[in-house]
């Protein structure tokens, strides 16, 4: 059933996509498809799943900081192609998070489970130079909620703002947060890890 997912994800708004509209694109009668979800909601949901297992993070086996900083930043920059394939998410979220309670309380968890891992992540690459330690002012955790609203919404403000705009941009708008803490150090180890194979 997976695999019909992708047309309901590229819908322009939830409201207008029917459980029926749902069935037919995936090739099956809406009896069956209740049979495995008893209303949309529970079809939000289970999007919702396989959206946040497509954003986990993956990590180097190497714990080298060039290597995660490398990652880390390819991570992040990478979300918004997430967002582009989950487009029915980056156009529609806040309005899903706000009328399903149980929707908005898995995001809520999602969200602080991977803050914990970047904050982790990022406090170690600070600590090895490659990063500015972002300050009291905002604090690291309002740099990764920063990057966070980037990584989500990046996709569906593009297209509103710049149509037609580089498939790129949204990677490097959500880059930027990132590459704007990066000390002349960072700067250093990211040329020679871009420079070399990956």
């Amino acid at each position: 059933m997976s695999s019909s997912w992708s047309w309901l994800t590229v819908q322009l708004s939830e409201a207008y996509v029917s459980t029926n509209h749902i069935a037919a694109a995936a090739g099956v009668s809406p009896g069956n498809l209740y049979y495995w979800f008893p209303d949309k909601r529970t079809i939000i949901r289970a999007l919702f799943e396989e959206w946040r297992t497509a954003a986990a993070p993956v990590m180097p086996e190497s714990s080298e900081p060039g290597d995660v900083l490398r990652a880390l930043i390819d991570g992040v920059a990478g979300q918004p192609e997430v967002s582009a394939r989950f487009a029915f998410f980056s156009r529609e979220l806040f309005s899903l998070l706000h009328a399903d309670p149980e929707l908005a309380a898995a995001f809520r968890g999602n969200f602080e489970t991977r803050v914990a891992v970047q904050e982790a992540v990022i406090g170690s690459l600070m600590a090895a130079g490659l990063l500015h330690d972002p300050g009291d002012r905002g604090g690291l955790r309002d740099t990764i909620v920063a990057m966070w609203i980037a990584s989500v919404s990046a996709h569906a403000f593009l297209e509103i703002v710049e149509p037609g705009g580089d498939a790129d941009r949204p990677r490097d708008v959500v880059a930027a947060v990132l590459r704007s803490m990066l000390t002349e150090r960072g700067q250093q180890a990211l040329a020679a890890i871009e420079r070399g194979p990956r």
